[in-house]
């Protein structure tokens, strides 16, 4: 018996030690190699003295996540941009979509999953290599979880996506001395500590924004979505809307509405509550040309009571987006401006689409559709 579990207890240690070596091997960074793929850009109305909103529609491409430094650098092109461009001072907002720092997942993983084919393909490997860390997520997912696969991979990761993320996207607000609204990250029960970091604790992923300071440093407060899709619902919980925070700063009492968030009239009467002048809409449209594609109807949700349902499979989604969101909600608002970004680029097989809206008071102004990214300028009046 002692024999036979030596025996054992050997060949587990030579299938672990062959099991950690692989899960090593070819996780060799790509070289930097930042490609903007900037299609358009627009200024909007003079500067006015008032501050301004710079939407970044950022184009990504899984090099883009392979490091921290990867992350940057792309990001930073996109600030040099603006910079260049004449777009950033002290009262600048900078807005970046929504799930720009999700896939910091694949930071120093395997290089296959970068070459990989389909997002399916690259997170299989990605669960193959850190098998025992996504294991130990799968079993920890909070009770009533219904899709524990997708928390497990998010949740494996939660702390070091964080660290990330709150360090690149501090040290681009610091450099360029702006607010940065940084899109968003699904994090594991987040908050921030009072030393300004991004603390995680072992609870339900969020679909979670951030607020950064000119200075760097990291407004107290997070946004976490309210009305995760239907696709998102499984994995991802929501935050009561009325938790929704407004924001001081240099561009004016600002809220910030994640996606789907700003489908809904309840986000718009819980800012409207806490007088805010400016909204944000960080968002993420996909697969390719959904928004040429008809409008299926709210996701996730039931419609809201002020919906015309014969708009359902009539209208396309771009026009659903200007109905039913930001151009057609605002007023309720109280808010004179607000600007809307999404996610642009070639991430696997998920496709992307959408372009930039802005409202500057009663006024709709919309990129024009393209495969690129693309950069708006709205002077605030």
């Amino acid at each position: 018996m002692q024999k036979g579990f030596r025996i054992f207890s050997i060949i587990l240690a030579i299938l672990l030690a062959i099991y950690f070596s692989w899960s090593k091997l070819d996780r060799k960074e790509p070289p930097i190699d930042v490609q903007l793929q900037i299609d358009s850009t627009y200024v909007i109305h003079k500067d006015a003295g008032k501050g301004n909103i710079v939407g970044i529609n950022a184009y990504m491409v899984p090099q883009d996540y392979a490091s921290g430094d990867h992350f940057f650098a792309k990001l930073d092109g996109y600030m040099q941009a603006a910079k260049l461009g004449g777009w950033l001072s002290s009262n600048t907002t900078v807005l970046f979509p929504e799930y720009i720092g999700t896939w910091l997942i694949v930071e120093k993983e395997k290089s296959s999953i970068y070459k990989a084919a389909t997002v399916d393909e690259a997170l299989s490997t990605f669960v193959r290599s850190n098998f025992f860390r996504y294991i130990r997520a799968w079993f920890l997912a909070p009770d009533g979880t219904e899709d524990r696969i997708k928390h497990a991979v998010f949740a494996s990761k939660s702390e070091r996506m964080a660290r990330i993320y709150r360090e690149e996207f501090g040290k681009l607000a610091k450099k360029y001395e702006v607010t940065i609204v940084a899109g968003s990250i699904l994090l594991q029960e987040p908050s921030v500590s009072k030393s300004g970091t991004i603390r995680i604790k072992n609870g339900p992923l969020y679909n979670v924004s951030a607020v950064f300071n000119p200075d760097g440093s990291l407004q107290q407060e997070l946004i976490l979505k309210s009305f995760p899709t239907a696709e998102e619902k499984p994995f991802i919980a929501p935050s009561p809307i009325d938790q929704l925070p407004v924001f001081e700063i240099p561009s004016g009492k600002t809220s910030v509405m994640i996606c789907a968030d700003s489908w809904f009239p309840e986000s718009y009467r819980a800012v409207a509550k806490k007088q805010a002048s400016v909204l944000l809409v960080p968002s993420y449209t996909h697969p390719n040309d959904a928004m040429n594609q008809p409008w299926t109807g709210y996701s996730g949700f039931a419609a809201p009571s002020d919906t015309d349902t014969l708009d359902i499979g009539k209208i396309s989604l771009r026009e659903a987006w200007m109905k039913y969101t930001l151009p057609g909600r605002i007023k309720s608002s109280g808010a004179s401006a607000g600007v809307h970004v999404t996610l642009r680029g070639r991430l696997w097989n998920l496709g992307t689409d959408g372009e930039f809206i802005v409202v500057s008071k009663d006024t709709v102004y919309t990129g024009k559709p393209a495969d690129g990214a693309s950069m708006v300028c709205l002077y605030l009046q």
